[in-house]
């Protein structure tokens, strides 16, 4: 019996195990790693953040597709992967040993560059942490006395993520006496966007009331203020991070090869340049030959090349090549359920292109909640 591991329950695992158990190996017992039960699908959390999806709409439930698909499910944390032993350790000690191991745990909020950023602010991932802090602060507004002094929410991170949350958390908050501020180190929001996108954004987040400061770097993080570069200073009451993007700590410490921020660098076949039994994608991957931004939309495309890979590699078979395209259209929300769509030069905004989001959202979701129904041959438990 071979030993195939997954390693986090993103995007491109939780379509690999759809595939794969449609399409199952025999010999191969397949073990999926994860510290949580429930995995999001970051294209709805703008929407759970504003009030226009359910927990259970925007989240996998990692759990029921592995029961349903015969994989054995392990709830922890990897903090270690040692390539030469082929062995991963979790947080409790245990130990996972494999014969192919794929791993896709995304990246996290660069909190350590900025002091104090760890010890007082929210990271927008994990989403977990996110979502119950979340959800603590909207209850305590609710309760909040009509005239009481205005809260401040701060958001830091002047991307798509910092943008989308700041819109969401405004819109679901408007008119409870609430000031949510974006903070931008860079000249303009959305840098990489095209100019009409970027007025289209602005202008939802000025009808929002979101006060927006880019050229605003950080520079320490106080409890309740923030310390800009150039002397200023900021009060806060909620303080969210969605700015960089980091790798854990483990990955790195492996061993093997990773780029300049700690992500594994990897080939067109998405094996790990040093080892062919070691694959990696969506976030915590760094292609080498086609470097791109972190970008959900490819750990999406990357799933049938890395789920032909993975069974080709347990039985011996050639391999395919995964070759990222050069754009992809981003699908910004709104807040409310409006929307900007844009890609290169072009850009769209309205109602119509969120009902448009909505559809691939939930078309996307429904491969989770809509399983077929019996039993999958050959599965191997």
């Amino acid at each position: 019996m071979q030993e195939l591991v997954l390693v986090g329950g993103g995007h491109s695992h939780a379509l690999a195990l759809r595939s794969l158990a449609l399409q199952s190996v025999t010999g191969v017992r397949t073990t999926l790693v994860s510290p949580a039960r429930h995995t999001p699908y970051s294209g709805m959390l703008p929407g759970l953040v504003a009030g226009h999806y359910r927990f259970e709409e925007s989240h996998i439930d990692l759990l029921r597709l592995c029961r349903w698909a015969g994989v054995r499910f392990v709830a922890g944390r990897v903090v270690a992967l040692d390539p030469q032993a082929r062995r991963l350790t979790l947080r409790d000690g245990s130990a996972i040993a494999y014969d192919v191991v794929s791993i896709d745990i995304g990246s996290q909020p660069e909190l350590d560059a900025v002091p104090g950023a760890r010890q007082h602010a929210v990271p927008v991932k994990p989403v977990a942490g996110l979502w119950q802090r979340w959800q603590a602060v909207y209850a305590r507004l609710q309760a909040q006395p009509a005239g009481a002094r205005d809260y401040r929410i701060a958001v830091v991170g002047g991307g798509a993520g910092g943008v989308e949350l700041a819109m969401a958390m405004a819109a679901r908050l408007a008119g409870r006496g609430v000031r949510v501020a974006l903070w931008c180190a860079g000249p303009v929001i959305l840098q990489g966007y095209n100019a009409c996108a970027r007025r289209a954004v602005q202008r939802a987040l000025a009808r929002l009331e979101v006060a927006v400061q880019v050229d605003a770097r950080v520079a320490r993080v106080r409890p309740g203020s923030l310390l800009l570069a150039d002397g200023r200073g900021a009060d806060y009451d909620e303080l969210f991070w969605c700015t960089g993007a980091a790798a854990a700590p483990w990955v790195a410490a492996s061993g093997l090869r990773t780029d300049a921020s700690g992500f594994l660098q990897v080939r067109d076949t998405l094996q790990t340049v040093d080892d062919d039994r070691v694959f990696a994608a969506g976030d915590i991957a760094a292609q080498v030959a086609h470097p791109r931004p972190k970008a959900g939309v490819y750990a999406v495309r990357q799933a049938p090349v890395l789920t032909h890979n993975l069974r080709a590699a347990l039985l011996g078979e050639p391999l395919r090549e995964y070759r990222p395209q050069r754009s992809f259209l981003s699908l910004v929300s709104l807040g409310g359920k409006r929307a900007t769509a844009a890609r290169g030069p072009c850009s769209a905004t309205g109602a119509w292109v969120w009902r448009w989001k909505d559809r691939i959202d939930r078309a996307f979701m429904a491969r989770f909640t809509d399983l077929p129904a019996g039993p999958v041959r050959d599965r191997a438990l």
